[in-house]
């Protein structure tokens, strides 16, 4: 397996701090033109996007992040009221009571198969809204930024955030192949991401292999399942299975005798690779294409997603 400092050169790393610099000269742009809270997400997602490209706008949660994740984001975050999902999981929103939000457009970000561009003409009729699906792949994010910029009058702050998320596309792609592993979710590690996976499409797409197979999307497997597909690395974002499983042979050991590796990624205020799946990601994928590179990279890049530098910025810690 690669040594945590040899994904990226100098030139690399520089280039990811220009990043932030970008990123913390339009921190303090001008807000979006628009009213304050006039538009409603869909989903998660598309909170996360709305917040990161013009927070002043977002109407409320989907589902509101718990007291330790409004210590991640930005003042104002905690006022805004949980409103229920339109799309997507959780709480199904009351569409009669969003009517009385004064919203004027909703915002859905994530899959744009037809049926979902259906389901979204149908209910944007019934709320007598307009709904705008942007198109939620990890390929797209700079543009689905510049989308949302442009429909909710953001300026400099959204044009530097898509341009970092270009460039830390760029050298995701580029980063080396890493070790096999099998990702963990939940405080019992079993239930995980099967190989093609939203979920897991952060590192894979970084060359990192899954090893689950037989299934798609998300699934329950057994213990012995997930060991015999011998990961090098478990994944998680779980602080409680971390902690099982460093203490745990049936998880650690593996069949030849060696150990495996736990990699924990943050998961506050929204986790590096899903948890939800929207602008969140990029932090995994710029951790991915140069683990040990400036702890000021990942802060700069959390400051232009969240409007606030997660206390302590989080890092991804082995546990060997």
């Amino acid at each position: 397996m690669r040594g945590a400092t040899d994904l990226m050169g100098t030139t690399r790393r520089a280039a990811l701090t220009g990043i932030g610099a970008g990123l913390a000269l339009s921190a303090c742009s001008a807000p979006a033109r628009g009213e304050p809270g006039d538009v409603l997400a869909a989903g998660q997602p598309a909170a996360l996007l709305i917040w990161a490209v013009a927070r002043e706008r977002l109407a409320g949660w989907p589902r509101k992040p718990g007291p330790e994740a409004l210590t991640g984001l930005g003042p104002g975050a905690g006022d805004l009221p949980e409103l229920g999902a339109l799309a997507g999981g959780g709480r199904p929103a009351h569409l009669e009571a969003l009517a009385g939000v004064g919203a004027r457009m909703v915002i859905d970000y994530g899959d744009t198969a037809p049926e979902n561009r259906a389901l979204a003409d149908r209910l944007g009729r019934r709320l007598r809204l307009e709904w705008r699906l942007i198109d939620g792949s990890l390929a797209n994010m700079p543009e689905a930024v510049r989308e949302a910029s442009a429909l909710l009058g953001a300026g400099a702050r959204a044009a530097a955030l898509a341009t970092a998320a270009d460039d830390v596309l760029d050298r995701w792609r580029a980063a080396p192949a890493g070790p096999s592993f099998y990702y963990a979710r939940g405080a019992d590690g079993l239930e995980t991401a099967f190989g093609g996976a939203l979920a897991t499409e952060v590192l894979e797409g970084a060359g990192w292999t899954n090893v689950a197979v037989g299934s798609r999307d998300i699934g329950r497997v057994t213990r012995e399942q997930a060991a015999s597909w011998d990961p090098e690395v478990l994944v998680t974002l779980d602080r409680t299975f971390a902690r099982t499983a460093a203490a745990s042979p049936s998880w650690r050991v593996r069949p030849g005798g060696g150990r495996r590796r736990i990699l924990l990624l943050p998961d506050v205020p929204f986790g590096w690779i899903d948890r939800p799946p929207s602008l969140n990601r990029l932090l995994g994928c710029a951790w991915l294409a140069d683990p040990g590179g400036s702890a000021a990279v990942l802060s700069e890049l959390s400051l232009g997603l969240y409007g606030a530098d997660p206390p302590a910025t989080a890092k991804p810690r082995w546990l060997e």
